[in-house]
């Protein structure tokens, strides 16, 4: 396979950026201050409906809307029209096929050229003839109109070859917002800020179960917490959150010459409250035992857990150049955590906040240990504090913590809440720039202070001016945009070994198969622990979100133009899975069990990299990914060891077999997998038999 599509595919590789820049960029500073705007990743959609617009960014030329639901959180439901505009790049000039899949009319137009319309039935497909793209930027739009029931999605892919054809990688898409859709932005962006600072909790708003998911973000549970934590570290907190990490979202509430003893009695009240089981003993939880690999005999030791997990990607062990500000310094643990306390948190980070964003890596009892022996090895003692006896202080502290509205995002302890504010429904327009988003930081008149941007505090006022329905309507893709930038998924996902790009992930698995994944539900790793030969593989894990995952995945899925909800892979056809077991064995077929295990059955001739044990291949995979896949896996992934087994016009190289079409090699390939735990094992050439399929 030379072709330059082949070689194209190489610069498309660095894609871990987009989805940060996304996200992140809505925030800075740059659409609220300057003129001009430069070209954005991602591609412009405005979208108009009920005699309304709104207009956000998709990271893919594919987009899905649930039947009924809200084509974004700023429309209601009902009729819309969407208009996608941007610029492709390509390195070289070429001569482009493009397809589109939708389930309304699409017209796909290049350069002011339209090369192709689809559109009349659920799930029409069009190919387009070749398309001359000059080297560079080429502009384009999509016009998409929804079908009058059902669900709304469509799907772009391109190639040189109709066998060859992928989605447009999302590091080749690009827009310059307008003013129009800039003010979209920023009013989106406002919205997400309201949401991730909890602005809810006090301005109590009615929403229903539909409503934005980040609306239920909690905050570290008071109970227990004196146990927990070390009262010193609590008081310094509580005086300024930001000083201890400029990433917190808690302000800063108590200003003036008694902050610091209101602080040093509030952190006296939560130092008193222990009523919960945070000192019990670790465990491990049956089902996680099997990630830790017995020791192999003269194998070489692992990496340590810090190292193994990627720890680094978001933290900074003390005494490293800070060179990332979002990343969080591991330099206060010992201040923080109380004695043996760390090992706890590691083992289960949302036991007392469901929605915090540190993993779960399903650690056991003794790696929890381990890492946290790691981490504390290096900083220097600290001299404990004993909890306070001061029954007053005690007692003033509850009531500081009552009469600030802490339990407004706190729960536990045995505290009540004695303060209201102001409902948003009161809060018209004009009264956003008082309050929390005063331009005064003195915190005068007992508003919490948040230290907001210039940008920020744009956004929250850009977002007051709507009439805040939004609130109630969960936007799939852009919880999955959100929730990956504050998760930080990318700093893990297209950059180490073994973490695929995740701009591509919506599109291959199964969402049943992504929820149970992100929630920690798997009870296998798709591929081994270590290599046959007994050195480590694969140390890294993939944790679990906990309270993001199903969200997550339906948003990774929309964001791809597919539906929250797994497609059936159907009853097996025996005849053509015995075809595919051929197809996968040693003598007369692709050799694919030399890199791969087979149910409980290891790959026999390992020499790089293991590949993923087949039968779990049509629970996790979309058949339309599979299909990509083989036909070209380095369209796919750049890096791959796996090789590609048929030409640019879908024929193979075993003509014998199905008279060498490729597809139909695919379909008897895919019914075998389809097997699952039932598969057995393809004829090994080694003189041995494996009973072939009934």
């Amino acid at each position: 396979m030379t072709s330059r599509w082949v070689q194209r595919f190489d610069a498309f590789s660095n894609r871990r950026w987009c989805v940060v820049a996304l996200w992140a960029g809505l925030l800075l500073p740059a659409w609220a201050e300057e003129a001009s705007v430069s070209r954005q990743p991602g591609v412009s959609v405005e979208v108009s409906g009920g005699g309304t617009k709104d207009a956000f960014i998709l990271p893919q030329l594919s987009w899905y809307i649930e039947a009924g639901a809200s084509p974004t959180a700023f429309l209601t439901p009902g009729p819309f029209e969407a208009l996608c505009r941007g610029q492709v790049r390509v390195d070289l000039r070429s001569d482009i096929l493009f397809q589109v899949e939708s389930s309304g009319q699409v017209e796909l137009t290049l350069r002011s050229n339209v090369v192709l319309r689809v559109g009349g039935t659920n799930g029409a497909m069009g190919l387009s003839k070749p398309v001359r793209l000059t080297k560079g930027m080429n502009e384009f739009s999509l016009r998409f109109t929804p079908p009058a029931q059902g669900p709304a999605f469509f799907r772009v892919a391109w190639g040189e070859k109709p066998f060859l054809l992928q989605p447009v990688p999302a590091s080749q898409l690009t827009h310059v917002p307008t003013p129009e859709t800039l003010r979209s932005y920023e009013q989106r962006a406002g919205r997400a800020l309201f949401a991730d600072l909890r602005c809810s909790r006090c301005h109590a708003v009615t929403l229903g179960a539909a409503s934005m998911a980040e609306l239920a973000l909690d905050a570290p549970s008071f109970d227990g917490i004196g146990a927990r934590r070390n009262a010193d570290w609590m008081k310094r907190w509580i005086l300024d959150p930001k000083s201890l990490r400029a990433s917190a979202h808690m302000p800063r509430l108590l200003v003036g010459p008694e902050a610091e003893s209101k602080a040093s009695d509030m952190a006296a009240f939560l130092g008193s409250v222990t009523n919960d089981i945070a000192s019990a003993a670790l465990k491990d939880p049956p089902s996680w035992t099997h990630l830790t690999p017995e020791p192999v005999p003269g194998a070489a030791d692992s990496k340590p857990l810090f190292e193994s997990l990627h720890c680094a990607a978001c933290h900074e062990l003390p005494g490293e150049k800070a060179s990332d500000p979002s990343k969080i310094s591991l330099g206060h643990l010992r201040q923080k955590f109380a004695p043996g306390q760390l090992a706890s948190f590691l083992q289960k980070p949302e036991a007392h906040y469901r929605w915090i964003r540190m993993p779960n890596f399903r650690l056991t009892s003794i790696e929890a240990q381990e890492l946290a022996t790691f981490l504390l090895k290096d900083l220097p003692a600290v001299t404990p504090v004993a909890r306070s006896r001061d029954e007053k202080a005690i007692s003033r502290g509850k009531k500081y913590i009552e009469d600030w509205g802490c339990m407004q995002c706190h729960t536990g302890g045995g505290v009540e809440n004695r303060r209201v504010a102001v409902g948003l429904s009161e809060l018209s327009a004009e009264r956003w720039d008082r309050g929390c988003l005063a331009e005064s930081t003195d915190g005068g008149g007992g508003a919490p202070v948040f230290e907001f941007t210039s940008a920020e505090r744009s956004a929250l006022k850009a977002f007051g001016k709507s009439d805040r329905a939004s609130l109630s309507r969960h936007d799939p893709v852009e919880f999955a945009q959100r929730a990956s930038q504050n998760l930080r998924c990318v700093a893990c996902h297209g950059v180490f070994e073994g973490f695929p790009p995740l701009d591509g992930l919506g599109a291959k698995l199964q969402p049943e198969w992504m929820i149970a994944f992100l929630l920690g539900e798997i009870p296998y790793k798709p591929r081994p622990n270590r290599h046959p030969k007994g050195e480590p593989w694969l140390d890294a894990r993939m944790p679990a979100f906990p309270a993001y995952g199903a969200k997550l995945a339906e948003g990774l899925a929309a964001t791809h133009g597919w539906g929250k909800a797994s497609i059936e892979v159907g009853p097996v056809d025996e005849k053509l899975a015995a075809v595919g077991r051929r197809l996968l064995g040693k003598v007369g077929g692709f050799s694919c069990v030399s890199c791969h295990g087979v149910n409980t059955l290891p790959a026999m001739e390992v020499f790089d990299s293991e590949g993923i044990n087949l039968s779990y291949a049509t629970r996790r995979l979309r058949r339309e990914y599979f299909d990509r896949w083989m036909r070209l896996p380095i369209a796919v992934d750049p890096q791959t060891k796996m090789p590609a087994y048929f030409d640019e016009e879908g024929r193979s190289p075993l003509n014998e077999v199905l008279d060498g079409d490729a597809a139909k090699q695919l379909d008897a390939v895919w019914e075998y997998l389809k097997l699952g735990e039932r598969m057995s094992m393809p004829a090994s050439g080694d003189g041995g038999t494996s009973p072939g399929v009934p």
